[in-house]
């Protein structure tokens, strides 16, 4: 599978204590000036999107590179904190601070931690009013309890697992890739995450969460053409860095969610010569800071930036070099998903092959089987393994390394536990497993 289609997951326990460990060496002192330069960012933040509405220049700009953006329009976030899910009424009720305006009816995204994308439909809102959740029609900006629709049965989630803590609903789409295969960038789930990370961040699921999506990201990263040509004759394009005014030896590095953060730093889009947009994965923008020691800034001009000390991208740097690479179901923004037999060829069997020869070395797992799975025009190979809870990262990670080989025609991989997948046990009744531990 392609490095653009892999889902990274970082070791609980391992993470937790490398990450607490860094984020503890942080000077209590630096800490406190950084939380300083928030406030202030956010009030300069606050003061461009007042002036922008007269920015001719930065409103052209921003169009520009708004090209191709299929969510415009207002955005709301809301990390659910509290969630409680109701199997009989096929609903979800999410408790949080609401971030933007929401309005019954809307159709919606709720992003699960798990990596996972729902389309569904808000049915009803309760505002916080006098220390008492009183039912609107609408809201903005208020601690709320919001109840969506969740269809269990033909999602195969239970009321345990429907809406995840620290999950975030919100208006934003996920992204569409155009007849090119041009996507967008865009990171809902971050995004909205980032809005709660200064109160939430010492909270270790919300950590693990916060930096799940950071690490499976892809952002938008400003930066100017270099003076010198390269061997290759092009110039070579030299990434903008932003200064640490308390401590200015020292240099972060810009990470921007989506386009209409990026907007926020006006100064660089009023500048004669405009900068380029480079899209880097978060690997890809590992390997510079880790080069200089550099930190993070994630979205530094607003709406909500985080500051990430080059300690922490380092514990989670050498985490993922540990952690195996897989990629998750996702359900995207309501395409049809077909999952049915692969075609019995060559690529199939060497495949199949491969997924057995694995699951006989592997004895915590009971069943395995082979499908396809298409979404749109993506197709994918589908293992379902019966294997305990809490082995997937072993697991799957050991099937990738196994079948990797053979993946020719197909060069992606989803893979899912039979606990999590209601209809795989009726298909596997009508059809043989592929793999049957003796």
């Amino acid at each position: 599978m392609s490095d653009k289609d892999k889902i990274m997951n970082l070791e609980g326990d391992d993470l937790d204590a490398a990450l607490m460990a860094a984020i503890d060496e942080t000077d209590r002192e630096e800490e406190e000036a950084r939380q300083r330069r928030i406030e202030a960012e956010q009030e300069r933040a606050e003061q461009a999107r007042v002036t922008a509405i007269e920015d001719n220049d930065r409103k052209a700009k921003i169009d520009e590179l708004r090209k191709n953006n299929p969510n415009l329009g207002e955005r709301f976030f809301l990390v659910a904190e509290n969630n409680e899910c109701n199997e009989q009424n096929n609903t979800a009720v999410l408790r949080g601070s609401l971030f933007g305006g929401a309005k019954v009816g809307d159709e919606v995204f709720l992003y699960r931690n798990d990596g996972k994308v729902l389309p569904t439909k808000i049915i009803s809102i309760e505002a916080l009013n006098g220390g008492i959740y009183e039912p609107v029609n609408e809201a903005r900006a208020k601690s709320v309890v919001i109840t969506i629709e969740i269809d269990y049965k033909k999602t195969g989630f239970t009321s345990q697992n429907g809406a995840p803590k620290y999950s975030v609903l919100t208006s934003v789409k996920p992204p569409v890739a155009d007849d090119k295969g041009r996507a967008p960038v865009e990171n809902p789930a971050l995004l909205g995450l980032s809005l709660k990370h200064t109160v939430l961040r010492s909270d270790k699921d919300f950590t693990r969460a916060f930096l799940q999506n950071l690490v499976n990201g892809r952002f938008i990263v400003p930066a100017h053409a270099s003076d010198e040509a390269g061997p290759d004759g092009k110039k070579k394009l030299q990434i903008m860095m932003l200064m640490d005014k308390e401590h200015p030896e020292r240099k972060m590095f810009p990470l921007f969610t989506d386009v209409r953060t990026l907007a926020l730093w006006k100064d660089i889009l009023k500048q004669e010569k405009k900068p380029s947009i480079v899209a880097l994965s978060f690997p890809e923008a590992v390997n510079f800071v880790m080069k200089d020691k550099f930190d993070i800034a994630l979205n530094p001009m607003g709406p909500a930036p985080v500051f990430i000390p080059n300690k922490v991208v380092e514990s989670v740097s050498e985490q993922l070099k540990k952690g195996g690479n897989v990629k998750k179901e996702v359900i995207t923004d309501g395409s049809k998903i077909m999952i049915g037999p692969p075609v019995e060829d060559a690529e199939t069997m060497a495949v199949r092959s491969a997924l057995v020869s694995y699951c006989q070395s592997n004895k915590s797992i009971k069943k395995a089987g082979l499908l396809l799975i298409k979404r749109s025009s993506r197709v994918s190979w589908f293992v379902i393994t019966d294997a305990p809870k809490g082995s997937e990262q072993e697991v799957f990670k050991g099937i990738l390394d196994a079948v990797r080989p053979h993946l020719k025609k197909i060069g992606t991989v989803d893979f899912s536990l039979l606990a999590d997948t209601p209809f795989a046990k009726d298909y596997f009744s009508k059809k043989n497993w592929d793999y049957i531990s003796k």
